[in-house]
């Protein structure tokens, strides 16, 4: 199975940030770093949601040395290991698509029942194709113009073959 990604037609995004605040809210729970995972990038012509595209052999996984970032063929993404993370950003810089970030969190830390102090924690924030959300990726449901679309191995030669008859149609 190849790898899924969230795709966005440019020509049908009207720069409404739907998107970003639907993901936003899907990430809104206890235990999740409350951020969108993807950002809608706007330009005077264009505007359009850019969200991690699941590479196969990412290079945001290749970089991670501690292992973090690491690719989940059962899902067909680029998944995180939250405790692993050490917040050095070589993902970040790793990544074509300027589609992950490292954010920094407090949290407690306890001895036994006891509060004694807190401590800041790395955690690396890309996009997790909403795995564990019934209706699939949350951006895409709530895209008022439809134009975010989950892209597969099929998609793509659905894609190509459009392409192929057009190139030779002109």
């Amino acid at each position: 199975m190849g790898n899924k990604f969230v795709v966005a037609d440019p020509a049908r995004c009207i720069g409404c940030k739907t998107c970003m605040a639907a993901c936003l809210m899907k990430h809104d729970v206890a235990g999740d770093v409350a951020d969108a995972r993807l950002r809608v990038t706007q330009t005077y012509d264009v505007s359009a949601p850019v969200a991690c595209h699941h590479c196969v052999d990412a290079p945001c996984a290749a970089a991670c040395p501690t292992g973090a970032l690491y690719e989940d063929p059962t899902h067909g993404r680029v998944a995180v290991r939250e405790e692993s993370c050490i917040g050095c950003r070589s993902c970040v810089m790793a990544c074509p698509f300027g589609a992950v970030h490292v954010d920094v969190r407090s949290e407690a830390v306890r001895m036994g029942n006891l509060f004694v102090g807190t401590r800041s924690k790395a955690m690396v924030v890309k996009c997790d194709l909403c795995v564990d959300r019934e209706g699939g990726p949350a951006c895409i449901e709530a895209c008022p113009t439809k134009g975010l679309t989950l892209m597969d191995d099929a998609g793509l030669e659905r894609l190509a073959a459009a392409r192929r008859e057009s190139a030779v149609q002109a």
